[in-house]
């Protein structure tokens, strides 16, 4: 399989990074110490990206991979969600897992079905990653400010 492709892999195990099940079965909470490397892969990454600003609302970043995608929550306002970067849905988080070098859960998720790292990458890669829907896709991750809608965008776009 050969070294991560991510110039800042980490190695370890992923509950070093994330923690599982608060926000619904396929959201995965990045843990303080490393949200600043997830938000920094998103980056740069060649797929949609949504970042409303409003008023007394919390700014959201959000970036539309795979069947889901990853959100970061910063600043203050009149939401249930606090602060953070979540990743959304099973495949988005098994790439983030392959591009970081983090060894996964040994056994899949309920109603995960698991994809090779390699087919996670082609499919990231390829033109329907950064279509109109793939648009879409980033705008509503884009709104979750709750914890009411993020865990219905991700039975969403898990479902």
């Amino acid at each position: 399989m050969g070294p991560p492709p991510y110039r800042h892999a980490m190695g370890g195990c992923w509950t070093e990074v994330f923690r599982h099940g608060q926000w619904g079965p396929a959201v995965f909470e990045c843990l303080p110490g490393h949200r600043a490397t997830v938000r920094d892969w998103a980056l740069r990454q060649r797929v949609p990206r949504a970042s409303p600003r409003e008023l007394h609302l919390p700014d959201v970043d959000a970036w539309a991979v795979l069947d889901g995608g990853i959100t970061s929550i910063h600043g203050y306002g009149l939401t249930s969600l606090p602060c953070g970067v979540r990743v959304v849905g099973f495949p988005t988080f098994r790439l983030l897992l392959a591009e970081l070098g983090l060894a996964g859960p040994l056994l899949p998720f309920p109603g995960e079905t698991v994809l090779e790292p390699d087919e996670l990458r082609r499919r990231h890669r390829s033109p329907e990653a950064r279509s109109a829907a793939a648009v879409e896709q980033a705008e509503l991750l884009a709104a979750c400010r709750d914890a009411v809608l993020l865990r219905w965008v991700a039975t969403t776009l898990v479902g």
